[in-house]
């Protein structure tokens, strides 16, 4: 497959917000990181693409990172293709994460109602190693608890 399940952040998806999205970011630890929420309503259609992701840090373009957090629920008619493979199934929460350097990769949504996504890119940190690697091995984060969500 294409793209890779990190684990799921469970938290409070129906009221997504800067204060959230900034949240869920700094989670991450990832340097010089991109926020960037993605709606993508009905009939919306992306081309199938490769990213070229090289300017966000030349010197380290090998440990950038692209990581998905799914905000809505999969609903039928929602879909991203990652190479050959199709995704779908998501709930909300849930984080992957694609090879951005040579998986092309499209999105469409021929459903009712509008797909949510937060992108972040950044790079690869030691604490975003970690957390990543806690997220595997966990599989889930508490976003609403305090002092340790684990």
């Amino acid at each position: 497959m294409s793209i890779t399940k990190l684990g799921k952040i469970i938290g409070d998806w129906n009221h997504i917000d800067d204060k959230l999205i900034q949240k869920v970011s700094n989670l991450f630890g990832l340097k010089n990181c991109i926020n960037r929420l993605d709606t993508q309503n009905p009939n919306e259609v992306r081309v199938l693409q490769i990213d070229s992701l090289e300017h966000h840090d030349a010197e380290y373009m090998f440990m950038v990172n692209k990581i998905v957090v799914h905000l809505t629920d999969w609903e039928p008619g929602h879909f991203y293709c990652y190479g050959k493979d199709l995704h779908t199934g998501w709930t909300a929460g849930e984080v992957y994460s694609y090879n951005w350097y040579d998986t092309p990769h499209a999105s469409a949504n021929a459903g009712d109602n509008p797909r949510i996504i937060l992108e972040l890119t950044g790079t690869t940190t030691p604490e975003s190693k970690e957390f990543l690697a806690r997220l595997k091995r966990f599989d889930k984060y508490h976003l609403e608890l305090k002092e340790n969500s684990w």
